[in-house]
């Protein structure tokens, strides 16, 4: 990640935000993408840009968003959220897992699957996003911390594929 993205997540987790301010803050960030461009537009005045972030943002995210937006920075502001949610992660015992499935696990096999993360990576916590890809064919494909654990069945036949070439 971009050490000044970095310095910027830190300063906000400094602050100590509330988290439905960070959420509402970051959702209509997502949801708007012509608000940022008109944020980080040059042409237009900062003091209109500050009225904007007045109106639209909760109040005790208004300096930190001013900040951003002064120092050219406000395209960036989702990197800086994504940074900020890995530093709240990291201070709270709570590693982050992408699981990309064919097939949903079941709960239980969910469960198992987080006992182990955290025995391995000693957080108590797993937060997870899971994404079905079918491309997988079968099995899993599973990111922590960068690093892959790829139990895919596509991951498999590429390797019989190339194991069968170099004979």
């Amino acid at each position: 990640m971009n050490d000044s993205i970095t310095a910027y997540a830190a300063v906000l987790f400094s602050m100590h935000p509330a988290e439905e301010a960070v959420t509402q803050t970051q959702t209509l960030f997502q949801e708007n993408e012509l608000l940022c461009e008109a944020l980080s537009n040059l042409t237009i005045p900062e003091r209109e840009k500050f009225s904007v972030l007045e109106r639209l943002f909760p109040k005790q995210l208004h300096s930190f968003l001013k900040l951003v937006c002064r120092n050219e920075r406000i395209d960036q502001i989702l990197d800086i959220f994504a940074e900020y949610r890995a530093l709240l992660r990291q201070n709270s015992g709570v590693v982050y897992a992408v699981l990309e499935y064919v097939t949903p696990l079941t709960q239980p096999q969910l469960t198992a699957m987080e006992q182990r993360i955290c025995a391995e990576t000693g957080k108590a916590k797993v937060e997870w996003e899971l994404r079905q890809n079918l491309a997988l064919l079968g099995g899993f494909v599973l990111q922590i911390e960068g690093h892959t654990y790829d139990r895919s069945s596509r991951s498999a036949l590429q390797n019989l594929r190339k194991s069968l070439v170099r004979r």
